[in-house]
């Protein structure tokens, strides 16, 4: 599905966004798709970020063997091709 316009956007903020993806050169669908995968990788830094500042506040609820097991967890999640390759 192809959507042609967006409703509610400022006129400003479109001219803004038509300006960055020409500066780019690229195409507006390309940037706004660069755009979105930025923002989740974002998210995702923001989201681990979160829980390695949690796990530093409240060191007593976990033992140093535990975040290494997470840590190294986290390795293999992030390096797996295969759903079958992560064993616990």
């Amino acid at each position: 599905m192809t959507t042609k316009a967006l409703k509610g956007v400022d006129e400003g903020i479109w001219n803004r966004f038509k300006a960055q993806a020409a500066s780019r050169g690229v195409d507006m669908a390309e940037y706004f798709g660069m755009i979105v995968e930025q923002a989740q990788k974002h998210d995702s830094k923001e989201w681990w970020n979160n829980l390695r500042s949690f796990i530093e506040t409240h060191k007593s609820s976990l033992t140093d063997s535990d975040v290494a097991r997470m840590r190294d967890f986290r390795k293999r999640f992030r390096m797996r091709r295969n759903v079958d390759e992560l064993r616990i």
